[in-house]
């Protein structure tokens, strides 16, 4: 998920209240471990602040990652000293919180959700010589920083692609239309990606409809409007929270387009804004929780409410255990270099998410799930792996056969 932005204010008033609680109060914050017995990993997400509600699945996962290894012992001999820092859901918040992250002695960094975020970050770690691993930050930019910075997401170029290929060989879309946040890089990627790879295999993009942060209402009942008019195939909504109220809209409107999403609608709040009341659409992610692996059900089995859990806590998951298994390779708690070398060989790591390997900008290989929505509800419709070159070919063969 890359450089969300808050929407209109009274979105986050309606949404952050009890789900943040909800989520943030499952797992409470690890004792503070101050001796030289420890292994300092700080962890910068949106404790405040409008990216506050999207943060809390990852809070939650690196949290209970965090818990589960401290009871296995830590890391050679070390118990995990945890330091959550606040970015407020700013960029500059989060260079602020690096800067901290580096005064207080982290040895890696696990963060951000958003990549504007994690953008920022990466410039103070990679300076710094600091690890870090983003569990959910799509943006191609973000690992292109320097040999430091990983993550264990796709880059939206993949999702792009692959909601581009789905719609047109397996939905057989002919004409789509794009409904983009001018103030969100995601969306403005993730729309690019999309629009190439979908006039490329022969379809058309019939126009691009434009919103911003700002927009009210009565906007995005106006694009709704155009939308019904120009009766495409699909509607690419690359966005977030406001993709449930642009859908919401266009079910009261009767518009017969399939809408496709990113990564951004894999949170509870895209449902409880409007997703919820989609008949028929599709989204990609990073995990499902239909997904039968042995370590997926595993996880799920110590959670209490299985319908809490979205991919941003399952990927943070991955992105400690990741670390921790470059410490264990590296042999070493204090020398990043050597734990950062270590992260760039890693080849065939069974996570939750999937195996991942790590290409040489520090991305990684893996699965792509594509999710269809029933009905207001998600549900699992196939996964695929691009090859190491990223061949639109894979793609291809792979949404063949989906569904």
């Amino acid at each position: 998920m890359a450089l969300k932005n808050p929407l209109a204010p009274f979105l986050f008033k309606i949404l952050i209240p009890t789900w943040v609680l909800i989520h943030l109060t499952f797992i409470a914050p690890p004792p503070a471990l101050t001796n030289e017995k420890t292994i300092k990993i700080a962890a910068i997400f949106s404790l405040s602040g409008g990216a506050a509600t999207s943060n809390a699945p990852s809070i939650q996962g690196i949290r209970s990652a965090v818990q589960t290894l401290n009871k296995q012992g830590g890391l050679l001999g070390k118990k995990i000293q945890l330091m959550e820092i606040d970015n407020q859901s700013t960029p500059i918040g989060s260079s602020v919180a690096a800067e901290k992250a580096v005064r207080l002695g982290a040895v890696a960094i696990i963060g951000c959700n958003w990549s504007s975020h994690s953008l920022a970050v990466a410039k103070v770690a990679q300076r710094e010589g600091i690890p870090m691993i983003s569990n959910i930050s799509t943006h191609p930019d973000v690992t292109l920083t320097g040999n430091y910075i990983f993550r264990v997401c796709f880059t939206d170029i993949i999702q792009g692609k692959a909601m581009a290929s789905f719609a047109r060989k397996t939905l057989k879309a002919r004409t789509g239309i794009l409904l983009v946040n001018l103030n969100s890089n995601y969306g403005i990627v993730l729309s690019e990606q999309f629009k190439r790879y979908f006039e490329s295999s022969g379809g058309s993009i019939l126009s691009r409809l434009e919103y911003k942060n700002n927009s009210d209402l009565h906007h995005f009942q106006q694009l709704v409007e155009r939308v019904k008019k120009s009766k495409p195939n699909v509607v690419f909504i690359p966005g977030f929270v406001e993709s449930g109220i642009i859908i919401r809209e266009m079910s009261r409107t009767g518009v017969t387009a399939i809408p496709l999403g990113g990564d951004g609608w894999g949170f509870d709040d895209f449902f409880k804004a409007g997703g919820s009341e989609l008949k028929q659409g599709y989204y990609c992610t990073h995990w499902s929780r239909q997904d039968s692996s042995p370590r997926s059900l595993e996880y799920l089995a110590r959670r209490q409410n299985k319908n809490d859990v979205w991919a941003a806590e399952v990927l943070a998951v991955d992105a400690i255990n990741l670390l921790a298994h470059a410490v264990n390779q590296a042999g070493t708690t204090t020398d990043g270099s050597k734990i950062r070398e270590a992260l760039s060989q890693v080849q065939d790591f069974k996570g939750i998410t999937g195996t991942i390997s790590f290409d040489k900008n520090g991305d990684p290989i893996k699965d792509v799930i594509i999710m269809g929505i029933r009905n207001g509800c998600p549900l699992f419709q196939s996964r695929f792996n691009p090859d190491k070159n990223r061949k639109s070919r894979a793609l291809i063969n792979a949404a063949d056969k989906m569904l």
